[in-house]
């Protein structure tokens, strides 16, 4: 099964966090509870699954979770969708004090989210076998600040330009340790250090693919002080095992 996917055109990145439109990361989704609202950040990749880190819903119901999505705001508007499953890595333990590996999770809606507008769309999931090049390159963050402020600016999506950190061998060991970095994480650091968007299940994205989600490590990630995401490519094997993703699609350099 090929799924048809919308994906977002190149904008030129620029430094430090700053307000995006849904229209450019329509994968984005906001995880939500009542009555607390959004809790967590998501990333679309088929009609009925969202990728996000196993933190975030761990120990909490399916009845308990929607997600928003087409919409750039975490408290209003777009399209609203019971969780009908929640499937997190069989390897993955919440362990205090201790970095989370195999820190991924999916959620099945209940109703099918169809990307005819350009507000929802799919992000492919990296695959060992397709993967793209990842030192050096460009690769954008999405997510919303995690506050208790009301405001607009607070309600707003953002987005940083960051980079990949080290590199894969040591996945950036020496700047985190003592803690350690496993095969199934990855560092990534933002141009500037005012690139704070506070968020776990925040989607990373590069040349089009979702290379990770926000796990652990600096909320304000720099080159110097990177955050840690789940490395999607070592978790392919299980999110294919519960998702019809699409293994057609070829890394292209020339979107984020």
């Amino acid at each position: 099964l090929i799924i048809l996917l919308t994906y977002c055109k190149f904008v030129a990145p620029k430094k430090g966090a700053y307000v995006n439109k849904i229209k450019n990361v329509p994968y984005t989704v906001s995880l939500q509870e009542k009555p607390f609202g959004h809790f967590c950040t998501g990333a679309l990749v088929s009609k009925r699954w969202v990728v996000t880190a196993a933190q975030c819903v761990w120990g909490k119901k399916p009845s308990d979770i929607f997600i928003r999505a087409a919409s750039s705001y975490k408290n209003k508007g777009g399209k609203i969708r019971k969780a009908i499953k929640i499937i997190i890595h069989p390897l993955f333990k919440r362990i205090e004090d201790v970095p989370l590996d195999y820190d991924v999770a999916l959620v099945k809606l209940r109703k099918k989210l169809s990307n005819h507008s350009v507000y929802i769309g799919y992000i492919p999931v990296s695959s060992p076998y397709v993967m793209p090049a990842l030192i050096g390159s460009d690769c954008l963050v999405s997510g919303w600040v995690i506050s208790n402020k009301t405001d607009k600016q607070h309600q707003r999506l953002k987005s940083a330009t960051v980079e990949i950190v080290g590199d894969l061998a040591n996945r950036c060991q020496d700047k985190v340790s003592p803690k350690i970095v496993t095969r199934n994480m990855v560092c990534i650091g933002a141009q500037k250090s005012d690139a704070c968007l506070g968020d776990l299940g925040n989607p990373t994205v590069c040349s089009g693919l979702l290379v990770g989600v926000s796990s652990w490590g600096e909320r304000c990630a720099t080159p110097e002080q990177p955050g840690v995401n789940t490395f999607i490519p070592e978790m392919w094997d299980f999110i294919a095992s519960h998702v019809d993703v699409d293994t057609s699609y070829k890394a292209n350099s020339n979107i984020l």
